[in-house]
């Protein structure tokens, strides 16, 4: 055995040293206990110390060890969640940007201005352009660097915030600079989860130029501002949380998001031209033929399944006109219409398997505002879906629908709540009538399982319809109450508009038993295998515990 295989091997042993000594701790204390019969409590009857007191390595199975990895890993997690609460760690951030931003905020506010006006006004001022310029990279390596130290402690409070709904948002860099979502959908959830959107950006900030990387980092820092006292207010569980992306940390991560969402837009590829694509290169080559707007039109045997942007509207040949223009086509160096095609599935489909993972993840609910994101998502499901049913011989797993459709004006929830009625709300003791009130439907669909939807779709959603309906009947009720939060009354902040949602068993188990295998403590399959190990997970009756289900909150004004 060499030196380093020698110290390789004592670390490894003076590491099962220490989970072993924790799990004695633990069950000596009362908080491990067995099932009568289980084979591991034998083979703990079988483990033997040395004179020393050390545990004799020898007489531990791999059933000992196993558990001792699981009660350690339960007992650091604790112990890691103690150095540094979430309030801790959300106050530190937000006092941070505050420093950088705090005078650009007041000014905004005074000035009844948007994050977007500020960045706008920013990027065209010389002196600001050269200044944030040169203040870049220290500032991003800090927020880097601050999340590299607490962002698994902050998620890991967020995962452990059970009995709580949480709304995972996503599909976009950070909420719209224009509202805040917690106003939109905050009183039908506990907590909002929003991303970091500078580790979000860290890609692009190294491609845009001076005025956009000024534009940016003001309107980023703008926008996490007006979420400052909603996250740092003293409520449990808190109103709005901000957290980093793991994948922008961890290349791994970034590389498996990555290979999901190719998998997912060869998938789309094959609807939209009719013919299969064996890997990326083979989608590119092909795309590389279409160099035309016409010759991608003469290909698409779907067309309707090429969006680039479902706000855009028009027709295929305007989507593709727009987009060859668009800042996309910019950021990649090219208006090639079947790359921009290509680049936009693979982009699309990343974005929205990140989501999926990272609500997964913090055992929460996707929350999507943006309705191209909405779209691919319920694409990304169907295809899903569509490759379950192939794999376990099933049918009817894909459940999508809009619950009311914006042109009926009839669908109307509490959707532009000032910050301020908000946590009054919060903190008020009518928060559990409201919720009561208008916050069944929402609760139905975050709560619902696979076996739900497969076995009993359409009652699940008629279900929801009614749930829903009742909400409409209640709205009228609430209004009638007269109640006022933060000198606002609860009728003036009523809105019109969409709420859709989305269900499926997925058929991409490659993330979703990988989640559910670590929830189990369980060496994760290889990804080859997944299938089999779902028809397992099936024959057991055992449950997935939880379905991708989305919901779109969509205003129908934007005034």
């Amino acid at each position: 055995m060499t030196e380093d295989n020698d110290s390789r091997e004592k670390a490894k042993n003076s590491e099962l040293q220490r989970r072993l000594q924790i799990l004695r701790e633990e069950l000596e204390a009362g908080h491990v206990k067995f099932a009568s019969g289980l084979k591991v409590i034998e083979s703990l009857k079988k483990v033997r110390y040395s004179l020393d007191g050390s545990v004799d390595l020898s007489t531990v199975d791999a059933s000992v060890r196993s558990i001792a990895l699981a009660v350690t890993h339960h007992r650091d997690r604790e112990e890691m969640k103690k150095t540094h609460s979430l309030a801790e760690i959300q106050n530190t951030y937000f006092d941070f940007l505050y420093k950088n931003f705090g005078v650009f905020y007041e000014i905004m506010v005074e000035r009844g201005l948007t994050p977007h006006d500020a960045g706008m006004a920013a990027s065209e001022n010389k002196d600001a352009v050269k200044s944030f310029a040169e203040d870049l990279p220290a500032f991003l390596e800090t927020i880097r660097e601050f999340w590299n130290q607490l962002g698994d402690i902050a998620a890991a409070h967020v995962e452990d915030m059970s009995g709580s709904l949480k709304g995972i948002f996503g599909g976009d860099l950070f909420p719209s600079a224009h509202e805040n979502i917690a106003s939109k959908c905050g009183v039908y959830t506990d907590t909002i989860v929003l991303p970091d959107p500078f580790l979000r950006s860290l890609d692009l900030f190294s491609r845009w130029d001076p005025k956009q990387k000024t534009y940016y980092l003001v309107k980023h820092g703008l926008n996490l501002l007006q979420y400052r006292e909603l996250a740092c207010a003293d409520i449990y569980p808190p109103i709005v949380v901000i957290l980093p992306e793991i994948e922008t940390l961890n290349q791994s991560e970034k590389d498996f998001v990555t290979e999901l969402g190719t998998k997912d837009a060869l998938v789309h590829a094959e609807t939209i031209y009719g013919r299969p694509f064996e890997s990326l290169q083979d989608l590119m080559k092909y795309s590389n033929s279409l160099n035309t707007i016409d010759a991608v039109i003469a290909a698409a045997v779907s067309p309707s399944r090429i969006v680039f942007d479902v706000e855009w509207g028009g027709t295929l040949k305007d989507q593709l006109s727009r987009a060859t223009k668009d800042i996309h086509a910019k950021l990649i160096g090219t208006s090639h219409p079947g790359i921009l095609v290509a680049s936009q599935l693979v982009g699309r489909f990343g974005v929205t398997n990140e989501l999926l993972l990272k609500a997964r993840r913090l055992r929460g609910t996707p929350i999507i505002d943006a309705p191209t994101s909405w779209q691919y998502l319920v694409w990304k499901l169907e295809y899903d879906a569509a490759k379950t049913e192939r794999d376990l011989q099933l049918s009817d797993l894909h459940i999508v629908k809009g619950l009311q459709a914006a042109e009926d004006k009839t669908m109307q929830w509490l959707g532009r709540v000032p910050p301020k009625a908000l946590l009054e709300i919060r903190k008020s003791e009518a928060i559990p009538e409201l919720r009561a009130i208008i916050g069944k439907g929402v609760e139905e669909l975050a709560n619902a399982r696979p076996t739900d939807f497969h076995a009993t779709g359409e009652r699940v959603f008629h279900n929801i319809e009614a749930a829903l309906a009742d909400h409409s009947k209640r709205i009228d009720e609430l209004t009638a109450k007269r109640w006022r939060f933060a000198g606002v009354d609860i009728g003036s902040v009523l809105v019109t508009g969409t709420l859709a949602v989305t269900a499926a068993v997925t058929g991409s188990p490659e993330w979703t038993l990988a989640a559910y295998a670590a929830d189990q403590v369980l060496d994760p399959p290889k990804l080859k295998e997944l299938p089999d190990a779902i028809r397992k997970l099936k024959q057991e009756g055992r449950d997935l515990k939880q379905s991708p289900v989305g919901m779109l909150f969509k205003y129908k004004d934007a005034d």
